[in-house]
């Protein structure tokens, strides 16, 4: 078992200003997290970087960030190469233009320790996902386990968004796939839902808890939304199994 409770792995590939406000509220909850005993370690996964990101983030005031230069140039992937890397028992992620709420770690992380003393394999997730600039929306999540949960709504959205807070087995057990934006696969955490869910894992609100979300005029939800979704071809979405999902 590792002496670290939580890594947080702040992704980065072209963004430069916005960062302050973003690394700004991923210390603040940083700090929040060691306040109330927990161990964290922080990294700065800058993936195929521009020179400009990459400027930015080796600034002084980064230094107490463990930086890491990465070349998967895919979301995703680049999640999968870092996991096997750090530390913590929990990873959280958070794209280099989104935001913590302040109590989101320790409060994700609360839950998540409450959890595996019960025997339970749960993922995280904020109660509230609030998207702001180029659009705006205020999505309020569902546990998996609640009477509002129903598996077939996996067939028309992505209900899990990427940014939880998730044990370090759930990354290793199932790694996201490969973006396949002109077959209709960007939406990776939309797979790592329902692969997860079919594995046993309950995906769980924190109460009280937030991440705000920058919708940039191009991004790769813009660009999804664009395609169609190829996630009806998963085997656990074959109509005589994805009922099956909700007992998880």
């Amino acid at each position: 078992m590792s002496d670290v409770d939580l890594t947080v792995v702040v992704t980065a590939h072209d963004e430069t200003v916005v960062c302050g406000p973003t690394m700004r509220s991923a210390d603040l909850a940083v700090a929040a997290a060691r306040g109330r005993g927990y161990t964290v370690e922080t990294v700065v996964a800058l993936d195929k970087a521009t020179a400009a990101t990459s400027e930015y983030f080796h600034q002084p005031r980064f230094d107490h960030w463990d930086r890491r230069e990465m070349h998967e140039g895919d979301l995703g992937r680049v999640r999968n190469a870092i996991v096997p890397d750090t530390k913590g028992r929990y990873i959280a992620f958070l794209d280099a233009d989104d935001l913590f709420s302040e109590n989101w770690l320790a409060d994700g992380t609360a839950a998540l320790d409450d959890a595996a003393r019960r025997g339970e394999r749960n993922i995280a997730h904020p109660e509230l996902n609030v998207v702001f600039d180029g659009r705006t929306s205020v999505r309020q999540n569902v546990d998996s386990s609640s009477p509002l949960f129903s598996p077939y709504m996996l067939y028309v959205r992505n209900c899990y968004d990427s940014l939880c807070l998730s044990p370090r087995e759930a990354h290793l057990a199932v790694p996201y796939v490969h973006r396949d934006i002109p077959n209709g696969l960007s939406y990776q955490d939309w797979q790592f839902a329902i692969e997860t869910l079919s594995r046993g894992w309950r995906h769980v609100i924190v109460r009280d808890t937030i991440i705000f979300k920058r919708r940039r005029d191009v991004s790769l939800v813009v660009e999804s939304n664009l395609r169609k979704s190829v996630v009806r071809s998963l085997p656990e979405m074959a109509i005589d199994r994805v009922r099956d999902l909700a007992g998880s």
